[in-house]
């Protein structure tokens, strides 16, 4: 069985798309190994046409900008983000795949050529590329020359840590300042896991780390050998579940009788919440959680919940007509857009919501209401800002317009996935006026249309 997909734009690849197409599937054990050593061959050497064609973009972008007199610092501004639309990929790996197909290009011609042979991987090449981010142009060459008899025998890993090793050797003052650079991006941060939990991620020193971790387990150590295992409704807990409990009652300073009052956007339909129904309700920035989970979390007696009614459906909220003629929007519209996009709005991009901001910018008359907010993390909000770009759009439809003219469409899913809905008809605005909705302009193929 095949499957036709749309022909590529640019005709040299055509060819390629019409063999695939055409191919059969393989009839053997052996057969079948073949082709996946072969193909993984030829996706390296795609992935060294892809890095190529990123240099020459960026490449003829600073020329034009320099022909433009645009200042040397600014030229070739947001080109990551522009990169990671066409990849389909978060802003911050079109910014890692800009960087490499600089360097490879340019310093690392044994690891680009081993990219262009499908000895490797892209990833491959940005595990030795990464490690000598901080080189000079020199050292960064030198670097590649050592490695490249272990292009293609080596992992990601591996390859990182041997190119590590010679870039301390190189340079080991940068080494060091690097290390010192290192402390000072410390941080904590959380990340949303699978049914219903999360990650707290830490990053700091390894000693610090590994003297927290052991400080933990020698508590867990010293419970388990006690027989205090036992959590308050009786049931006995796992070393790791020792640990995380009483990381917990650490970092919250609480006591074991202490409430934790905390306020989460839990979005769920009126028969999850009230009569015991199968739909599941949504938690902003994680997903799904089971209808008996969200309903346990509003009974769980040491978790204060600060439970907001939310329709599922924003455009029967009265946040439709609401309009403020400051530039900030009111919390009711935020929560509103916290709601319905979820993550940044930007295609691709799931990084979470830092900004509401303005489609149509505040400076250029854009209204501040619902139909002109968009939900956007720091970094596409930055991009949004520079030449070329501009978002259009309504409460269910953006459009971000690249300086190539490229458009790629962003349409809200449903507020509760997977949740039942009876068809509903969008209300008229308090004043009667329905906004206009923007045409789809020609040639948008990028996309469903708005």
């Amino acid at each position: 069985m095949t499957t036709t997909t749309a022909p590529a734009n640019d005709p040299a690849l055509r060819p390629m798309d019409e063999l695939l197409d055409a191919l059969e599937p393989v009839e053997s054990q052996e057969a079948a190994v073949e082709r996946i050593r072969d193909i993984e061959r030829l996706m390296g050497r795609f992935e060294s046409v892809q890095l190529n064609a990123i240099a020459r973009l960026e490449a003829y972008r600073v020329a034009q900008e320099a022909h433009d007199n645009i200042p040397t610092a600014q030229r070739g501004k947001g080109l990551g983000a522009e990169v990671a639309l066409a990849r389909s990929v978060s802003p911050a790996r079109g910014k890692q795949h800009l960087e490499l197909a600089g360097k490879l290009f340019k310093d690392m011609r044994h690891t680009g050529q081993a990219l262009a042979d499908g000895r490797i991987r892209a990833e491959h090449a940005r595990a030795v590329a990464k490690e000598t981010s901080e080189l000079s142009s020199e050292h960064r060459s030198q670097v590649d020359a050592a490695m490249q008899d272990r292009l293609g025998m080596a992992g990601p890993r591996a390859l990182a840590q041997e190119a590590r090793a010679h870039a301390q050797r190189l340079d080991p003052h940068t080494a060091a300042k690097r290390f010192a650079k290192a402390q000072d991006s410390r941080r904590v941060t959380t990340q949303p896991a699978d049914d219903g939990m999360s990650k707290l991620i830490a990053i700091g020193p390894t000693p610090q780390i590994v003297a927290a971790e052991k400080s933990l387990r020698q508590w867990a150590n010293t419970q388990s050998a006690s027989g205090a295992t036992k959590d308050k409704h009786g049931k006995k807990r796992t070393r790791a579940q020792l640990m995380f409990d009483e990381l917990i009652r650490r970092l919250t300073g609480e006591s074991h009788n202490a409430k934790v009052v905390v306020e989460i956007l839990l979005a769920m339909t009126p028969t999850t919440l009230l009569a015991h129904g199968d739909e599941p309700a949504w938690l902003v920035g994680h997903g799904p959680i089971p209808a008996p989970i969200a309903r346990q979390w509003l009974l769980d007696e040491d978790l204060t919940v600060q439970l907001r009614r939310v329709f599922t459906d924003p455009a029967a909220h009265e946040l439709t007509g609401l309009e403020s003629r400051t530039r900030a929007f009111p919390a009711g519209v935020r929560k509103m857009v916290l709601l319905r996009d979820n993550v940044c709005r930007t295609p691709y991009c799931e990084a979470p919501i830092i900004d509401v901001d303005h489609m149509t910018p505040y400076r250029d008359g854009g209204p501040t209401n619902w139909q002109n907010a968009s939900g956007l993390c720091a970094a596409c909000n930055q991009t949004k800002e520079n030449r070329g770009w501009r978002h259009e759009g309504n409460a269910t439809t953006l459009q971000v317009v690249t300086p190539t003219g490229h458009r790629y469409t962003n349409i809200p899913g449903p507020i509760i996935p997977g949740a039942m809905h009876e068809p509903q008809r969008e209300p008229e605005p308090p004043d009667g006026h329905r906004p206009d909705r923007p045409e789809t302009p020609d040639g948008a193929g990028h996309g469903p249309a708005p």
